[in-house]
């Protein structure tokens, strides 16, 4: 495989399908992605069917049967099933990611490191196992009648071991089910032959065939070995299992009792016989339910925790998960990178375009069209106004306009009397009638008013007549009208100084008193 991610990575539909994870004889595991709208992402697990086997019509059935079997079972230990997508020749089956450790690869490690799988660890497994194929075995369609759905390939690598500590089973490639599209040929056998239960051989398999498969599984799990791992072929692997010659927990380790321990060996004195039933030749020596044995095996010793098996977990599988967590890392990492990059590439040029390209509905048409003449009509109004404003403070007494122009700032002085003005030859020979209409002007007849002016003076003097077009209405108004060059400095300048106070005759005081006769009187004024 390439260290490069993206060599590996394949767009089926919307889901990006990044490095391959495991491998099995019809399909091959792959995290991948799934890729929705405004950025969404999530990590999921994706099973791709061998392309050389999508050309199968049974393989491909097979496969979307496990999709159909699967999204049917709700259960915390069965891991569901997302989505199925079918683009040419390829077949990917989503399910859910489920961070954690095959339960085959977690024995292979225990065994290496020569350590034994702890007996409540080994019964937790179990039970969730069997709650799990409890669930599958009593599923129902929409219409509530039973599907009878029977897993047939129970095995260490069908069972995933998530670092919460659960147990979840996986896998229904090969189930059995009334609603399956494809026919199992008869004599045909399905699953793995170390697993398989004699009816299961025989190709009858039902419900107390899992039963006998996770029995096998635990078998193992407290051995710590494989129940068939000294059979030299297949036909003497047959022979064993349909005699029915399976050695009990306690003959496996017979030899090795003086390393297990009192109290270990006290527990599987006690699971044993539990175990050899759930192994059972005969379907009525059998465990009838997985939820029956699962009972028992609770009753007779009590399952570790999900935090105990979490924590067995990361000691044994350490060095599986360490693995796993670098490669979602590198996987994420990628991801962000390219989505990083399409982003910037993609961020202003389709927007650009997008509003350059996009057509104007109608409605939007009128309104803009609606909003221009609103705006022209309420220019023509305002232009209206202020010249019918002006005419109105040019015909009134010069000083109430001008009044208007003073700065508010300013404290208003005392107002001095201002003469009226004395109207000119010119102005006095206006007609009464251009006076009432506001024609006339107090230069003459005609005076300094334009064309315009006067059309709109007349205008608003007879509003029944037409009015002059909009245009040249816009364009005759005028100016604001100066105030009279009398009126004005009288008052915005300032009121002038008050005079000065009439000068006083300074008395003669060189002989400051009189005679009177021969009385010397002073002067008042001079005292």
């Amino acid at each position: 495989m390439s260290d490069n991610p993206q060599d590996t990575e394949l767009a089926v539909g919307r889901y990006l399908l990044h490095r391959q994870i495991a491998r099995g004889g019809m399909a091959t595991i792959h995290i991948a992605r799934l890729m929705g709208d405004v950025g969404f992402s999530r990590i999921v697990a994706a099973k791709r069917l061998h392309p050389e086997l999508a050309q199968d019509a049974e393989f491909v059935a097979m496969f979307l049967d496990e999709a159909r079997i699967a999204s049917k079972v709700h259960h915390r230990n069965v891991v569901p099933v997302l989505d199925v997508v079918s683009l040419g020749d390829e077949i990917v089956l989503v399910q859910e990611y489920v961070h954690g450790a095959p339960l085959s690869v977690l024995q292979r490690a225990a065994h290496l490191a020569q350590a034994p799988i702890p007996v409540p660890v080994a019964c937790a497994i179990a039970c969730d196992v069997l709650a799990g194929l409890h669930a599958a075995h009593e599923t129902a369609d929409e219409m509530g009648a039973p599907l009878n759905i029977v897993h047939r390939d129970v095995s260490p690598q069908n069972v995933l071991i998530a670092t919460d500590g659960t147990a979840r089973l996986l896998d229904f490639g090969v189930a059995k089910v009334e609603m399956a599209g494809h026919v199992t040929r008869k004599g045909t056998f399905k699953g793995k032959l170390g697993y398989a239960p004699p009816e299961q051989i025989r190709g009858k398999a039902t419900r107390q065939s899992d039963v006998y498969s996770l029995s096998v599984v635990l078998w193992e799990l407290l051995v710590g070995r494989r129940l068939f791992g000294a059979v030299e072929s297949e036909a003497e692997l047959i022979g064993k299992i349909m005699a029915g010659d399976i050695p009990s927990v306690l003959v496996a380790l017979d030899g090795e009792r003086p390393y297990q321990g009192n109290y270990r060996w006290s527990q599987l004195e006690q699971l044993a016989p539990i175990v050899a039933k759930g192994l059972a030749r005969d379907l009525e020596h059998r465990w009838a339910t997985a939820a029956e044995m699962a009972g028992e095996l609770a009753e007779i010793v009590t399952p570790a925790t999900s935090s105990d098996v979490a924590d067995w977990l990361r000691a044994v599988g350490k060095e599986f998960l360490d693995g796993r967590d670098k490669l979602i890392a590198a996987e994420e990492a990628s991801y962000r990178r390219s989505a990083l990059g399409t982003q910037v590439s993609s961020t202003r040029l389709p927007t650009v375009a997008s509003r350059s390209t996009q057509p104007t509905s109608p409605t939007v048409q009128r309104r803009k069209i609606r909003i221009v003449a609103g705006a022209v009509i309420a220019c023509i109004a305002l232009a209206l106004v202020t010249v019918a404003a002006l005419h109105d403070s040019g015909d009134a007494h010069p000083s109430a306009a001008a009044t208007t122009v003073m700065p508010l700032s300013t404290p208003t002085p005392t107002p001095t009397p201002i003469p009226t003005p004395i109207p000119t030859p010119a102005a006095a020979a206006a007609t009464p009638a251009a006076a009432a209409t506001g024609t006339g002007t107090a230069t003459g007849v005609e005076g300094a008013r334009t064309v315009e002016q006067r059309r709109v003076a007349h205008a608003i003097a007879h509003p029944a007549m037409k009015a002059p077009p909009a245009r040249a209405i816009v364009r005759a108004v005028p100016p604001p009208v100066a105030p009279p060059p009398v009126a004005a400095p009288a008052i915005v300048a300032a009121p002038p100084p008050p005079p000065p106070p009439p000068a006083v005759a300074k008395p003669d005081c060189t002989t400051p008193y009189y005679f009177d006769g021969a009385k010397k009187i002073f002067k008042p004024e001079c005292v």
